[in-house]
């Protein structure tokens, strides 16, 4: 399993620490533990420092729920842009949703990093898209070896109890989060 939740709290607070203000969520369909999870990170980190500061909660309309494909990143990112006070930054639950909120970033005139973009899962290409993606990375090495060593029990006839083992993330900075461009 993937710790979901570290990812989106560490998401949140690297946007926190670029300068970030204004920080919305693009998360996945609502009951789905991958999206719940990284919400759940994403609310917990907004919600202690806006306690910190003494403003209460984190407003309910910068988070939107998508379909985790390319439209529903567009069609998510295109209903924050309309907001009265737009977000500033965005951290996006999936890589596909993101390639959808950067192409509605981009007919808006409102580019990384002037609006940061932070991708939950790296993509295979971060670095030819301009300005570069950050994006929370999957531990897809360990994740697949670990699967693969207890497939290998499991034929080999190994009588173990269940285990459930949790993988970390890990944050790539880059471009799209340098900071926000103000005035």
């Amino acid at each position: 399993m993937l710790d979901n939740q570290h990812g989106g709290e560490e998401a949140t607070e690297h946007l926190l620490g670029r300068g970030y203000r204004r920080i919305a969520c693009i998360a996945g369909p609502e009951g789905t533990s991958t999206s719940d999870e990284r919400l759940a990170g994403y609310r917990a980190v907004l919600r202690d420092r806006l306690r910190e500061t003494g403003q209460g909660e984190p407003p309910a309309e910068y988070v939107c729920h998508g379909d985790f494909r390319v439209e529903g990143g567009r069609a998510a990112m295109e209903s924050l842009l309309a907001l009265p006070q737009s977000p500033d930054a965005v951290f996006v639950a999936n890589n596909l949703m993101t390639v959808g909120a950067l192409a509605a970033l981009r007919d808006a005139g409102r580019e990384p990093p002037r609006t940061g973009l932070l991708s939950f899962g790296d993509v295979p290409w971060p670095e030819l898209v301009t300005p570069s993606l950050t994006s929370v990375q999957l531990p897809s090495y360990e994740l697949g070896f670990a699967a693969a060593g207890l497939l290998q029990e499991r034929i080999a006839g190994t009588d173990k109890p269940l285990q459930t083992g949790v993988l970390r993330t890990s944050l790539q900075a880059r471009d799209s989060t340098s900071g926000p461009v103000r005035g």
